[in-house]
């Protein structure tokens, strides 16, 4: 093997064990033990954080965090990742905004003169628009942590009124612009979303016994599921400008068929914490939607047009 290849083999079996000792990693690479403490000496030089422990129990160790492999990408996997990572741009908060700039700025440097001109080319030619939203999310960070190590912590979110709530995280996840957080709600005894903008204070050292096994679960499966025994019916008959407003929605689009001459109707299951949403949305819509089920959306919707009716009637 030669040393380059050896070298970036190092790289990845120090990543995997993070503690080793000099034979072992020699007897794997097939290598005598002077070549493995020059080699390892070489990657403390390249900047490979590695501390060494003497005493019988004595060997090496990463400090850290991991530090990634050298990686060759084709013309156009080095694009994809650029325009993957500049598409988070448009995000005025991220869990982890510093890294995604930092990251961004040194694959671009590693790249050829001829890849950057025709990024930068493409730059002119190419975005991934996100809806900006001038919200202050400021504790994306805690709550993703929160959730990777499966801590309770307390809110105070503004919905109506500002209420204190106990959650468990599940995780995190963005729609046209807003992040939402999937958690436990122990108020509610029950799965609950919360808009992460509308979260004013958050508490992490909070008691921790009450906590839930959420570790069969995961953010994807949550994101459209509808766990409730008695969902919702909806049905929506839309004209033409009707269609086309839902086709901008994610979740309703789906579930929406479209007539030869435009029109459409929508006909999904929908959980009951949905209905403030569908009541707002559709009304927002205007004649260009009729809702005929379920009964309790067209009671809110009535109920409504009466309140703006009368704040409109003189």
């Amino acid at each position: 093997m030669h040393k380059a290849q050896r070298l970036v083999q190092l790289i990845m079996l120090v990543n995997e064990r993070r503690t080793f000792t000099v034979q072992e990693l020699a007897d794997e690479c097939g290598v005598s033990r002077r070549t493995m403490i020059r080699d390892l000496a070489e990657l403390s030089e390249l900047g490979v954080p590695l501390y060494s422990e003497v005493g019988p129990n004595g060997g090496y160790r990463v400090l850290r965090e991991k530090v990634l492999p050298p990686i060759s990408f084709t013309e156009y996997e080095a694009m994809a990742l650029f325009f993957a990572a500049q598409s988070l741009q448009n995000y005025t908060s991220l869990p982890f905004n510093n890294e995604v700039q930092s990251a961004l700025r040194k694959f671009f440097h590693y790249l050829s003169s001829d890849l950057k001109h025709k990024i930068e080319r493409m730059q002119q030619r190419l975005t991934f628009w996100v809806p900006p939203h001038e919200l202050d999310v400021p504790y994306l960070k805690e709550i993703l942590e929160a959730a990777l190590e499966q801590r309770i912590i307390q809110i105070q979110y503004q919905a109506n009124e500002t209420q204190e709530r106990l959650i468990q995280p599940l995780g995190l996840y963005t729609m046209n612009g807003l992040w939402y957080c999937q958690a436990y709600c122990f108020r509610a005894v029950d799965y609950r979303v919360f808009r992460v903008d509308r979260i004013s204070e958050l508490q992490c050292e909070v008691d921790q016994s009450q906590k839930v096994d959420l570790t069969g679960e995961n953010i994807q499966g949550w994101i459209m599921r509808n766990d409730e025994e008695t969902p919702l019916e909806l049905k929506v008959l839309l004209s033409p400008e009707g269609v086309r407003r839902c086709q901008a929605d994610v979740w309703l689009s789906q579930y929406m068929k479209v007539n030869e001459d435009g029109s459409g109707a929508i006909h999904a299951q929908m959980a009951t914490s949905y209905t403030p949403w569908v009541v707002s949305f559709f009304l927002s819509l205007g004649t260009d939607a009729h809702v005929t089920h379920p009964p309790q959306v067209r009671d809110l919707i009535r109920t409504k047009l009466k309140a703006m009716a009368a704040q409109y009637g003189k």
